[in-house]
């Protein structure tokens, strides 16, 4: 396990200029490079109970249309790092298996699928970003919503 690293995508809070991009500085992971997902995913903000609001990447079904693809960093993080890095991920979020835009496949930032449903239910806490493209597009929609 010593000297093992792991691939790991991310899309919001965690990315190079973010609140928690040091949680995986911490953990001595290194930025390995910028992609997209595949197509396949909605990408959602979240107001939490805490008043924090939060991306979630949720992946559509098999053969769903509607998925965009999203702004990821993908970071390699020493294997044994990794359960400390997991204790401090909250639900709804959680780490699966995330597709990118080449075609190959990684660990990464993922959202329960009930967040979705919500927003779909007419959530006044969620929002649908997808459009956007990433959590970066959201962020600056909303700083100039407030200028």
């Amino acid at each position: 396990m010593a000297g093992q690293k792991l691939a790991i995508a991310v899309c919001g809070l965690h990315l190079t200029g973010q609140p928690l991009n040091s949680q995986l500085t911490a953990l001595k992971s290194t930025l390995v490079r910028t992609c997209q997902s595949a197509p396949e995913y909605r990408l959602y903000a979240f107001t939490d109970a805490s008043g924090k609001t939060k991306p979630g990447m949720v992946a559509l079904p098999p053969g769903s249309s509607g998925g965009a693809a999203v702004h990821l960093e993908v970071w390699e993080m020493p294997l044994e790092n990794f359960g400390s890095f997991m204790v401090q991920v909250p639900p709804p979020l959680g780490i699966g298996t995330v597709k990118l835009d080449d075609g190959s496949s990684v660990k990464g930032f993922i959202c329960e699928g009930w967040v979705a449903d919500a927003c779909a239910a007419g959530a006044s806490n969620i929002e649908d970003i997808t459009h956007l493209g990433s959590w970066l597009a959201y962020l600056e929609r909303q700083q100039q919503r407030q200028q």
